[in-house]
């Protein structure tokens, strides 16, 4: 009878004009990600190529000597004041030309890329023997230990400027989270139940020889199922759909995750200030499970949360004023209030931003040092499984009144 229920559910899911509309917008949305980044990747490709370099160069030494030739002819300033201009001149001439020589190089052997972060590798380690300054040397060392990764992993250092299928992912991944996620779903789920009640529909929904928990829990399952399909599903197809064409990219590039924060004083005032050489590097693949993960949290409390909300109310829109108002209210509050910043590691609408909870960053923007993963997995499942309990209190009770 419950798959009966489940079937009935997609049946009407499948009637409404809105959720072809929504799932509509949010591929387009998808769309214009792959075009941002495609217009990155060529901007990128136009700016810092080998080939844009020399050219660059190339322009700035004429412009420099057209300026040497202006200061030479120039009698409005003194003998000395044109000294010093000449010589400085000259200094920054040749560091254009010996800069030109080094990216005629790269242009002849562009391939050649593991020999260039070879050498910056050594240079790397140049800087750390040097440097006397413990935080200093602490985080020279952990870039020495970025560009190890990038070598041993065989990750060119430029990997995340290209529109490959991991880089496009990753990037709709922690943008449709904290921009798309909470008002789709909103938008998607927040009739499911309170529409019910306009036409009458429940009430002969409920005369079926079924418990009233089933039919709720019908609809649930339905919910967190289409918004998965509709979220989780779209961006894989994208990220395939991107990587066939594009190339998948490098899997094993190092990404940084983890960094630590703590009080420090200055001037008689408290700031938050990271720990030099915190955090840890993980390859860009653990970092996506990790964000799908976070992201898949995210979708169901926010689903559950709608659920409840579209429970207890029986008005359609009543319900999706409330779900708004929730949304948008909770995000200006944040913007104005730091107090408000530091109780946000246990308010569920707030873990949306995957990037900064990954990367420990989340710390510096709220002023809390409880915002960390642990705590988004615990708030979440709590919350979870009190907006659900609610739900089916509140539907139980209302259904003996139809």
């Amino acid at each position: 009878m419950f798959l009966g229920l489940l079937k009935n559910e997609l049946i009407k899911l499948f009637a409404k004009k809105k959720t072809f509309i929504i799932w509509g917008l949010f591929i387009l949305l998808c769309v214009m990600l792959v075009v941002v980044n495609e217009t990155a990747e060529k901007n990128y490709l136009k700016y810092n190529s080998p080939k844009a370099q020399v050219e660059n160069l190339t322009r700035e030494i004429a412009n420099q000597e057209d300026n040497l030739k202006s200061i030479q002819s120039d009698t409005s300033i003194s003998k000395e004041d044109k000294k010093i201009n000449i010589e400085q001149t000259k200094t920054y001439l040749e560091s254009l030309k010996e800069q030109l020589v080094s990216a005629k190089a790269s242009l002849d052997s562009s391939t050649d890329w593991k020999s260039n972060l070879k050498n910056q590798i050594e240079e790397q380690k140049k800087v750390v023997e040097s440097t006397s300054d413990t935080d200093s040397k602490k985080d020279q060392e952990r870039e020495l230990k970025r560009l190890q990764l990038h070598l041993d992993n065989n990750v060119q250092l430029n990997d995340q400027n290209y529109n490959t299928g991991i880089n496009f992912y990753i990037l709709n991944i922690t943008m449709i989270a904290a921009s798309f996620l909470a008002i789709g779903l909103t938008l998607f789920n927040g009739d499911n139940v309170s529409n019910e009640y306009n036409p009458g529909t429940l009430k002969f929904l409920l005369v079926q020889p079924v418990s009233r928990i089933k039919v709720l829990l019908s609809k649930y399952v339905i919910m967190l199922l289409s918004s998965t399909v509709l979220i989780m599903v779209t961006q894989f197809l994208f990220f395939l759909g991107v990587g066939i064409i594009k190339g998948f990219g490098s899997f094993n590039r190092p990404y940084l995750v983890g960094l630590k924060y703590e009080y420090v004083y200055t001037n008689g005032q408290k700031f938050i200030s990271e720990v030099s050489g915190s955090g840890h590097f993980i390859f860009l693949w653990q970092y996506l499970l990790e964000a799908l993960a976070l992201q898949l949290l995210f979708l169901i409390v926010m689903v559950t949360f709608i659920l409840m909300i579209s429970t207890i109310s029986k008005s359609s829109v009543v319900t999706m004023t409330v779900l708004i108002c929730a949304i948008l209210g909770s995000n200006i509050v944040y913007s104005l209030s730091t107090t408000y910043r530091k109780a946000s590691p246990f308010i569920f609408l707030h873990y949306a931003n995957i990037d900064d909870i990954l990367t420990g960053q989340i710390v510096m923007r709220t002023g809390s040092f409880l915002f960390t993963w642990q705590t988004v997995a615990g708030v979440s499942a709590l919350s979870t499984i009190i907006f659900l309990g609610v739900s089916l209190w509140v539907f139980k009770k209302r259904d003996i009144q139809i």
